[in-house]
This record gives structure tokens, sequence and C-alpha cells, in this order.
């Protein structure tokens, strides 16, 4: 069976077998990282642990560098235990700024404890991300996780100003995917390409495949928001909702009927309940229209790859994007 049409447990099943020993030494390296004698510190970051969930980034790190360059390094692997740190601490960070109240079906850390815990906690995270990527040695791979991060936190300050100015320009929102999403995606498999010493030509375009990939991932996000059952999701329903964010479903929905007809839409979503909103047909107009983006991208990312030999990575990577927007959390 094509890799492309693995179902959820079996695309899980097979990423765990394959990288199993990679998955085991990264996840030693994030907790050797991150022991501590401050015990309040140690009852956080255990806490926090829950969020990892798919550990995606740091898989597929793992498999662009099997790809491009057979067996994984040590250094590799502490690259990928630092793209999670960081994914952790925008996580964390995210939570505050949306006023989340669980994640992965546990208490956000801001509601378990405060908002200055969550700020202190992800400022901590971060500064452990870029202190572990010094120690590989490789002051290049810290200059580019360094200005993905950077790009990262322009997504998010311009996701909250195209809130604040009720945006509705697809253009302010891949922007925005593109960085808040989209850069860290790209930053691990380039991390991954270049651990494994490939060419400029094969470290642009595994970057390319990982921006499409996370922006495709971004888009499926932003429907599940809308229609993903929060008992499955593990977080808030309609918090981009809640927060005023036009996201591409919400956008399409409101740009797919008449003009006249807008009012209308926009008081729907103001009003109605996350779970009532599947009711609407605009509304799911609007779902499939921005479900139809995010198959391209993730069409456009697949065919990235063409360039690279088949191998079994290569197709646990396709097999990534095509279920990216197939997923239910």
């Amino acid at each position: 069976m094509s890799a492309t049409y693995l179902s959820a447990e079996d695309l899980k099943t097979q990423l765990r077998q394959h990288l199993a020993k990679d998955l085991h030494l990264v996840n030693r390296i994030l907790a050797e990282q991150l022991r501590t004698s401050s015990g309040f510190v140690s009852d956080i970051t255990e806490h926090v642990s829950r969020f990892r969930g798919k550990q995606l980034r740091s898989m597929l790190l793992l498999l662009t560098h099997r790809m491009v360059g057979g067996e994984v390094t040590t250094q590799s692997r502490m690259l990928a235990a630092a793209v999670e740190m960081i994914h952790t601490a925008t996580l964390v960070h995210d939570d505050v700024i949306d006023e989340a109240e669980t994640r992965r079906h546990v208490a956000t850390v801001h509601r378990r404890w405060n908002t200055e815990t969550s700020v202190l906690l992800g400022d901590y995270l971060f500064s452990r991300s870029f202190q572990l990527a010094a120690s590989t040695g490789d002051a290049e791979a810290c200059r580019l996780i360094g200005l993905a991060t950077n790009r990262t936190c322009e997504g998010e300050l311009n996701q909250m100003a195209a809130g604040l100015e009720d945006s509705t320009s697809e253009i302010d929102y891949f922007r925005i995917v593109r960085d808040k999403t989209g850069q860290l995606f790209g930053l691990s498999c380039l991390l991954g390409g270049r651990a494994a010493g490939g060419s400029d030509a094969q470290q642009r375009t595994v970057r390319r495949f990982g921006l499409r990939l996370g922006m495709a991932f971004q888009i499926a996000d932003d429907v599940l928001d809308l229609n993903g059952p929060e008992d499955v999701t593990g977080k808030d329903a309609g918090n981009d909702l809640q927060n005023n964010r036009r996201t591409l479903p919400i956008m399409r929905a409101i740009h797919l009927v008449p003009e006249q007809d807008r009012s209308r839409i926009r008081q729907i979503l103001a009003e109605e309940l996350p779970e009532k909103l599947a009711g609407h047909a605009e509304i799911q107009a609007g779902i499939r229209s921005a479900l139809d983006t995010a198959d391209t991208l993730t069409e456009r990312a697949i065919a990235d790859l063409a360039s690279f030999p088949a191998c079994p990575d290569r197709r646990l990577l396709e097999a990534i994007a095509s279920f990216a927007v197939r997923r239910d959390a």
C-alpha cells in the first residue's frame, strides 16, 4: 500500500517503529536538558512535557536527515531536541495569548499556575534550546534557529495586528501562517538536510517542503478550531472566534457569499457556538474551500521531494504531508 493512503494509526505506528531509536535518544536529551534541582521548575517542565504530542518537528528533522544522508548523528538528535523545545515554548506563550484553558486534554500552564509562570517558562525553554544548539558547535545552525524563531514571533505579532484590524486579507493570513507555523517546519527539514551534508539545492528543497507542509498543517488546524470536537483535539473549541481571529475558513465563508449577505455571516460567527457552526452551509463552504487550498499545498510539498531517491524516509515524509490535512487532532 502506498504511504499516501496510510491510516492515522498505521502512520503513527510506522513512524514510531522507524524512528524508535532516534526518538528515544532525542527524548533522553530533552530530559537531560530540563533536569534541575528546583522542585518547582521540575513540576512545571514535567507538566508541559504532556504537550509534546506527536513530536512532528523532531520527526521531520530526523526523516529529512535520513533521506538526504543516511544514519542520524548525535548532532541531529540534539538539534531535534532544540526544535522541540522551541515548539513547546511557542505553545506555552500561545496559550497565554489565547487565554486557552486546555491543551492535549490537560490544563495549560497559565491556568494550572499563572500567567507569570507561563511567560517565564516559555523564556526558559527558548533559552535552553539555544544553549543546546550552541553546544553542537555549529554556529550556522544557531543562526538559522535564531532567524526562524524571529520570524515565528513576527508571525504571532502580525496575527495580533490582523485581529485588532479585523483583517480579512488572505495576503495577511498566508504571511502569518508561513511565519507562525511554516518557519519551524521549514527549519526542522533544513537542519536535517544540512546536518546530513545535503547540497545547497537539497537544503532549499527540503526547507520549501517544510514551509508548505507547515502552512497546510496550520490551515487544517484552523479548520479543526471550527469543527473539531474538543474531546478529540484536546484544545478549547472556537478559540480563534473568541479571539476575533480571521482564519482562512472564516475568510472564505465571508468572501464566498454576496456582499449583501456578509454581515449575516459575521453575525453568525460572532454569536453562534462553535459546535453549531456545522449547521450553516456558508461556513461549511468556507471550510471546504480552505481544505482545498491545504490539499494544494501538500501536493506541492510532496512534489518537492520528487528529486530525492525513493526510500522509506521519503515515503514517510510524503505520508505525513498527505495526512496533515486529513487529521482530526
